[in-house]
């Protein structure tokens, strides 16, 4: 089994352009669901679609979400080079 310990730094040309597009579809969302609440639709159906955005948005900063995470982890464990 292999386990990685450094994160990887380097992203493909596919990985770019999903994320540039996760980020473009969530920008889009809550743009649009704004311009429906303007034009009168159901409050839940707004948020849904805000919720949509937002969650697109998070897939977007996918990378840097699991880079927190690493971090907070290895604080939590006593931090890198104190065990």
């Amino acid at each position: 089994m292999i386990v990685r310990n450094q994160t990887r730094k380097g992203r493909s040309v596919g990985e770019m352009i999903s994320t540039l597009c996760f980020y473009g579809v969530g920008i889009y969302a809550i743009l649009e669901a704004m311009l429906m609440r303007d034009a009168g639709e159901p409050l839940i159906k707004c948020l849904m679609v805000i919720a949509a955005g937002i969650v697109c948005l998070m897939a977007g900063a996918r990378f840097i979400i699991a880079d927190m995470v690493t971090r907070y982890k290895a604080l939590r464990n006593g931090g890198p080079g104190n065990g």
